[in-house]
């Protein structure tokens, strides 16, 4: 089997820290079994040995900690209060309100884990910038103020155009927020960081071990090709492969994001006054989102990408990115300054969707022992901190705050998806419609209703998908 596709994140962090774990190769048991090393899986065991040291936890990666999305990502470690339009009504004022601003704490802890357990991941706290970089976008922000107003929060700096063009080094954007409680960090990094903690603490972590079977029972059994794990509780922390299991197939939509990061220009960056830690993404349907990094490179991704049939995640995303061509033409077209800079590397992840643009947590109907974590809509590295609280509470059977917070479903996730093969060629109709309308709102011209109707059945991502034009 060929060696997948990294991304520039993870070759440059197993460069500096290669893997040391074994696959697993006999039947074992443990207290907690969690299935997948990324972000969550990694917040989850973490979360539960410091609740309980005692409890035995292995984890069952199919690949390398951090080799899916927690390591294709832009590093964005973001909190929750672009999302308060769809927490706030899911979990009503006062619950909403403190889940808003644990997300937010997230971020920070995130900072101080990595200065306790000296974790390099080039964590920086310099903030987000929320803009428009077309006149459909501007003021697209405003139904997420005005909840986060009604309740008292107020996270967000409205910035004029000249202040936002100055932090950003680009004249292409025309308005912004800025959000100043937003790290960006090294993905990779940190996830390699997070499994080295992990194992630090008498965690289990069996590396290139896929999930081959899951045996539903009182003691439900992971099984891979070479061994299998009997466990009290198991957790799926799989994000956008938990679309391959059937309970997720029509509640759970992946789709693909491109990257590419180009060499070192720390010289040309500090000259257009762009070269800090800030996060940058606009207020597209297919986001576009930007930063630097510590060396004095600019990273670019774009969503909006390729959707696999079937529920076939799998591999398909382990190869060069197919839009890398589009994505840097994106980037000279921000930074024209820029142009003939080399590309340093170029990837693509999954990101995942779901029908209301919250995270999906809870228990399989048909296996309570069984919990699942999944569906951050692309924002999961911040988010994830909480996310493993969550689990933890759920895989600990513990009655707290976390375990009863309305993020936790009580009922099957909503099947928003057709069947295929209408859900993949219905995907494509719709991913063609948002990149035409995104063309036309370029240009100053607006989508016909046609072209805005296909757009709206957009699930949340950032920017709630527009309306049609009544």
């Amino acid at each position: 089997m060929s060696e997948p596709h990294r991304s520039y994140w993870l070759k440059q962090a197993l460069s500096e820290a290669p893997p040391s774990t074994a696959v697993l190769e006999q039947d074992i048991s443990a207290d907690v079994c969690i299935v997948g090393g990324g972000f969550t899986g990694l917040w989850t065991a973490l979360h539960i040995t410091e609740q309980d040291p005692s409890v035995r936890v292995v984890i069952i990666e199919r690949d390398l900690c951090g080799s899916g999305a927690s390591g294709r990502n832009g590093g964005f470690c973001m909190s929750w209060m672009s999302k308060a339009t769809g927490v706030l009504p899911l979990a009503g004022a006062q619950e909403g309100v403190r889940l808003l601003r644990a997300f937010a704490d997230g971020v920070r802890r995130i900072g101080t884990f990595c200065e306790e357990h000296r974790i390099e991941a080039d964590y920086r706290l310099d903030g987000w910038l929320w803009t428009a970089t077309n006149p459909a976008q501007l003021e697209a922000w405003n139904s997420t103020i005005d909840i986060l107003d009604n309740h008292g929060l107020h996270p967000f700096e409205a910035l004029p155009r000249e202040e936002v063009q100055q932090r950003s080094g680009s004249k292409l954007h025309l308005s912004g927020l800025f959000e100043a409680s937003i790290a960006t960090l090294q993905p990779a990094k940190l996830a390699r960081g997070l499994a080295r903690v992990a194992v630090e603490r008498g965690v289990v972590i069996h590396e290139q071990s896929p999930m081959t079977e899951l045996v539903r029972s009182p003691e439900p059994v992971v099984r891979t090709a070479r061994g299998s794990v009997k466990a009290s509780s198991v957790v799926l922390a799989l994000n956008a492969w938990a679309h391959e299991l059937p309970d997720f197939r029509r509640s759970l939509l992946p789709i693909g994001v491109d990257a590419v990061i180009t060499e070192p220009v720390p010289e040309q960056l500090a000259r257009i006054g762009y070269s800090n830690g800030l996060a940058i993404s606009d207020s597209r349907l297919a986001v576009d989102y930007y930063r630097t990094t510590p060396d004095g490179r600019l990273s670019l991704g774009k969503g909006g990408g390729k959707i696999p049939f079937a529920g076939r995640v799998g591999d398909r995303f382990d190869t060069e990115s197919e839009r890398s061509r589009e994505v840097q033409d994106r980037l000279v077209h921000l930074y024209p300054e820029l142009k003939g800079v080399p590309i340093a590397a170029a990837w693509q992840g999954p990101a995942s969707r779901t029908a209301n643009g919250m995270p999906y947590f809870g228990r399989l109907h048909d296996c309570p022992r069984i919990v699942y974590g999944h569906g951050y809509n692309g924002n999961g590295v911040g988010p994830s901190y909480t996310g493993g609280r969550i689990l933890a509470s759920l895989a600990l059977d513990r009655n707290d705050e976390w375990s009863n917070t309305p993020l936790v479903l009580r009922e099957k996730p909503k099947a928003f998806l057709p069947p295929e093969p209408v859900r993949y060629l219905g995907s494509k109709i719709v991913s063609a419609a948002v990149k035409r309308g995104t063309r036309l709102e370029d240009a100053g011209t607006r989508p016909d209703r046609i072209t805005q109707a296909l757009s709206a059945m957009v699930p949340g991502g950032l920017t709630p998908p527009p309306t049609q034009d009544g």
